[in-house]
């Protein structure tokens, strides 16, 4: 258990299988298929004997289908949004499609989205006109609004050979000056002010003919800016009226539009299951560019869990007539990639494992021997037995309801979290911030907190000299004795030597101890140097390590602080709710607020456990033995969100 183990495979098979050796591995769903074209055809002599495969044609084609099933799913979610529950989004129960009735099924579902498309894409061409044409309306609105006590139709506001007249705005300031400086020159003029707003003046300003060099000339001196409707005709008043008519009309034609796209609403799963069945067929033109071809036949190679190997064999073959499969153990260093395989009670903390990063594939998955570890250190991060039962329950009620394999994978870890809440909340810890039902049952954390100082640091003690202890049994597995003895062993002895000494001086072996494995170290930590000064002072400087053990033990008493962060944000919210009673009204605002103060504390201190228990395992732990570098084994299959297709292979 842990990683498993991985074999390479190579598949070959005449060109008329292709669609059927695709199914298969798609359906399956256990073989990742490498890229041939980028890696194997740089090889010259391999490359005179394949050349790339690809079904560009097809795939464009099906690219093209996407695009339009997408626009009209994202024209529909915009308008007339599907409404689901919470438990329906995560839960999302799939149809059930045979696969030998799919393209069948596929082809109803193309002739319905080709109708929906064009009726959808007619009714946004309708609302893209609409739009532009408000836009139009709502600009000329705001134009003339401004000149709606005009009494003069505007197409009367135009130059005749002996009269200019002209719209527009001058500073209101302005409006005296400018018609006392008009009548000091002499002008014939006529400039009224319609209306007045935010420091602008709306004038019409009429004057002779003999005057248009001078009075255009004083008013541009006074900044005047000129208004122009050349294209309507009648009042401002009559046009805002007219425009009020077209924006409702526009507005009547938009609803009668979304109406007839709402009548499209009922196709929309069948246009799901479309994008599903199309995203199927795309991925497999797409898995044909990483095959290598001749003239007659495709290859393929990959890699998959030595466990699924006779399974594969056994569907292509039932499949195929041409295939032929080979398969072969990693060589030696050959990178592969990495499956998690864990005993049910660990799979669920693959969750965390995955989180920090893919372990090496010639490493150790660490999920086993964190798990337990990472249970406790939550249950000592929250030490509240009250706490502890509300996030079993909540944890274990929704995992009634909760399928998705990823989610349920958190509930598990919150549920095992709650329970150790529950039990080292009720033995150094209290009920919601009391001391209820005998609690605590061994020793009060908030009273003695040194005492829980000691079990937090001598729970480091024991999680990194096991993290030591999995890093020797590694090397002795590798054959690598000497190296689990110098590079373990000798620090097992000097931490414990130094411990004694300070615990337990009496008995007078620390010391020697510690001296011993200092000096061992000082000898063979520099082993792998070439001289023999070299060796000395890589081996003298390996005890300075010494210190990043002690900061990582001392890096666990953050469990002391966020179990006594909980256990006093608890008795403060009961303190303040407790000096609401003897009132009706305390006891009124009593109640929210003890739900909503350990609401508060239950969820962030909730939080805080996960990330201090995560960052414990990460930093502290595998900084003894784990390997990273990895990556994740991504098998071809179905990527699918509305249907579920049945293999073959499951209807006979």
């Amino acid at each position: 258990m842990g990683i498993s183990k991985m074999n390479k495979v190579y598949l070959v098979a005449h060109q008329a299988e292709k669609d059927q050796v695709l199914a298969v591995l798609q359906q399956l769903g256990v073989m990742e298929v490498n890229d041939l074209q980028a890696k194997d055809l740089e090889d010259e002599a391999w490359a005179d004997l394949v050349e790339g495969d690809q079904e560009q044609e097809a795939l464009n084609t099906l690219e093209e289908r996407l695009a339009d099933v997408r626009f009209s799913l994202d024209f529909l979610k915009r308008y007339y949004p599907a409404k689901k529950g919470m438990l329906d989004a995560i839960n999302g129960e799939k149809k059930s499609v045979l696969a030998n009735e799919l393209a069948d099924t596929a082809a109803q579902w193309a002739e319905t989205t080709d109708q929906v498309y064009a009726a959808l894409r007619q009714v946004d061409e309708k609302l893209i006109s609409l739009r532009n044409e408000e836009t139009r309306l709502q600009n000329l609105k705001l134009q003339l609004e401004p000149w709606d006590k005009l009494t003069v139709p505007l197409e009367e506001v135009k130059s005749t050979n002996t009269v200019r007249v002209e719209l527009g705005t001058l500073p209101t300031a302005e409006l005296g000056p400018v018609k006392e400086e008009l009548a000091e020159a002499g002008a014939a003029f006529v400039l009224d002010e319609v209306k007045a707003e935010r420091g602008e003046s709306y004038v019409l300003v009429a004057y002779h003919a003999e005057d248009a060099e001078e009075v255009p000339a004083l008013l541009k001196q006074h900044n005047f800016n000129k208004h122009t409707f050349p294209k309507l005709s009648g009042t401002p008043k009559e046009n805002l009226e007219r425009i009020e008519k077209e924006l409702v009309q526009a507005d009547k034609e938009r609803q009668e539009a979304l109406a007839a796209a709402g009548e499209q609403v009922k196709h929309r799963e069948q246009l799901n299951y479309y994008l599903d069945y199309l995203t199927v067929e795309r991925d497999k033109k797409q898995k044909v560019a990483s095959f290598a071809r001749t003239s007659n036949s495709f290859i393929l190679e990959g890699w998959i869990r030595e466990q699924d190997l006779p399974e594969l064999k056994k569907k292509l073959e039932k499949a195929c007539d041409t295939v032929e499969v080979v398969s072969r153990e990693p060589e030696e260093g050959e990178a592969f990639p990495v499956s998690l395989e864990n005993k049910p009670a660990f799979t669920p903390f693959e969750f965390i494992t995955k989180l920090y990063g893919t372990p090496s594939p010639h490493g150790l998955d660490p999920t086993a021997n964190l798990t337990p570890f990472f249970i406790v250190f939550f249950g000592l991060a929250m030490t509240d037995a009250g706490y502890g039962v509300i996030l079993a329950l909540v944890a274990a009620l929704a995992l009634t309801k909760i399928k998705p394999q990823g989610a349920r994978n958190l509930l598990w870890i919150i549920f095992a979290g709650g329970i150790s809440t529950f039990v080292f909340g009720w033995l150094v810890g209290g009920w919601f911030g009391a001391d209820l039902l005998g609690a605590p049952l061994y020793f009060s954390a908030l009273e003695d907190p040194i005492l829980l100082l000691v079990y937090s640091l001598a729970l480091g003690i024991i999680q990194i000299f096991y993290g030591m202890a999995i890093k020797a049994a590694w090397s002795i597995r590798e054959g690598r004795i000497l190296d689990a003895v110098f590079d373990q062993g000798l620090w097992y002895l000097l931490i414990i030597g130094i411990l004694l000494m300070a615990i337990m001086p009496e008995l007078g072996i620390g010391g020697p101890m510690a001296i011993a494995a200092a000096i061992g170290l000082v000898l063979t930590q520099g082993r792998t140097q070439p001289t023999i000064v070299k060796k000395f002072l890589s081996g003298l400087l390996s005890l300075y390590d010494i210190t990043g053990y002690l900061s990582d033990v001392l890096s666990y008493s953050r469990l002391l602080a966020l179990g006594l962060a909980t256990g006093v944000i608890a008795l403060a919210v009961n303190t303040m709710a407790g000096l609401l009673t003897g009132h009706i009204i305390g006891w009124v605002i009593m109640i929210p607020l003890l739900l909503v103060g350990h609401t508060f504390n239950l969820v962030i201190n909730s939080l805080g456990a996960y990330i201090h228990a995560s960052r414990l395992q990460y930093i502290e732990f595998y900084n003894r033995f784990y390997e990273g570098g990895g990556r994740s084994f991504v098998p071809f299959k179905l990527n699918t969100k509305e249907i579920e297709i049945q293999p073959e292979w499951l209807q006979k």
